[in-house]
């Protein structure tokens, strides 16, 4: 039976290791697959059946500490043993792993090499050259470390391969799965927005600036209603607080965030992870700074960089960005466009299948 090693870094990288573990054992039943998370307990793991080998719980900041310098010296004094322990952790189940998969940063594969001292597979979802392409030394890094290069898309693994390494855009394992629950139904006929205040301790803050936000679209757009999407590590009651005196035009949507999109015409999002599978899915994006290090200005202007025409940031002036969602809303050509750069900048589903296929033929199992 062959052994596979999955790593990754973080929550997001978490779900696309997890879904290529999903399809290894799918396409090569007496595969076993184990599962090595950084920063987290590995949900997404094991609710798909993936085996998971320790585990810890994130870092103050969130897992963004490179973002501010606040949450640099929070996870330098209460995180710093992590990556030795993980290493550590590595090391010791070392015997036995036929292949590994790496999904992450350039540091995160390197580390993986440093306490292996195998070439990986390696899934890089955090660089992109629509946005900020990867440096000469992480270019020297993946040519020593990785076997074959999985790209966040097209641009990258051409630009990649054009130096040299074996880099491969088979599709974006962040949109699949992404499959409607049937668990929210919109009212008929309202405009509907969908709300996307992040996953993390700062989502209630950016909730907070979102509402003023809100109010001004109710002010101004009669029909308009709002789906928000409450994630399961947010207290559902806190987040209905926050909006009081608008519950009259809020559904507060648990578990439905796919269903959002579906039936959204726009949705501001100071999310992460769900902007830009909010952009693939092919709804315009409007965001703004938030309060917390998965929003600051510079991560956004990352973002707009990597989505395109697909995403709108603005200065934070809810009245400005009240009548731009107004404008988009009335304009079903600057939505079609909108979508459309969404769609093609982040890929079409079926990205996990794809990487996993080509893992196993490139090792001669399929």
């Amino acid at each position: 039976m062959r052994r596979v090693a999955i790593l990754s870094n973080s929550y997001g990288e978490d779900r696309s290791g997890a879904l290529i573990g999903k399809e290894l054992i799918r396409l090569c039943p007496n595969i076993e697959i184990i599962s090595f998370p950084f920063i987290s307990f590995g949900e997404e793991y094991e609710k798909r059946g993936v085996r998971v080998i320790g585990g810890s719980a994130p870092p103050p900041s969130g897992g963004f500490f490179l973002k501010s310098f606040s949450g640099f010296t929070k996870d330098l004094i209460e995180s710093l043993p992590i990556p030795f322990t993980y290493m550590k952790r590595l090391h010791k189940n070392r015997n036995g792993i036929d292949l590994i998969i790496v999904v992450g940063d350039v540091p995160f594969l390197l580390m993986s090499w440093m306490a292996l001292r195998r070439e990986a597979y390696f899934l890089a979802p955090c660089k992109s050259d629509w946005m900020a392409p990867h440096l000469w030394i992480e270019e020297q890094l993946m040519r020593k470390c990785a076997k074959i290069v999985f790209t966040h898309d097209e641009l990258t693994a051409s630009n990649l391969r054009q130096k040299g390494i074996d880099a491969r855009f088979l599709g974006n394992p962040m949109m699949d799965e992404l499959i409607p629950e049937s668990r929210y139904h919109p009212p008929e006929g309202k405009l509907l927005v969908g709300v996307l205040p992040g996953s993390r301790e700062e989502s209630y803050g950016n909730m907070e600036r979102i509402a003023r936000v809100m109010e001004a679209l109710n002010r101004r757009i009669d029909n308009i209603h709002f789906a928000v999407s409450v994630a399961a590590t947010v207290d559902y009651n806190r987040m209905r607080r926050i909006l009081l005196g608008l519950e009259e035009v809020v559904d507060f949507v648990r578990g439905g965030f796919v269903d959002i999109l579906k039936s959204s015409k726009l949705v501001i999002s100071l999310a992460g992870t769900a902007t830009e599978q909010a952009a693939g899915f092919g709804v315009p994006v409007i965001s703004f700074v938030g309060t917390g290090a998965q929003t600051t200005r510079r991560r956004l202007l990352g973002q707009r960089k990597l989505l395109g025409k697909a995403f709108k940031f603005m200065e934070y002036e809810p009245e400005k960005i009240a009548y731009e969602v107004d404008e988009i809303l009335r304009d079903q050509g600057i939505r079609e466009v909108m979508g459309n750069e969404g769609r093609m900048r982040m890929g079409p589903p079926g990205g996990a299948k794809s990487i996993a296929e080509c893992i196993l033929k490139s090792e001669g199992i399929l």
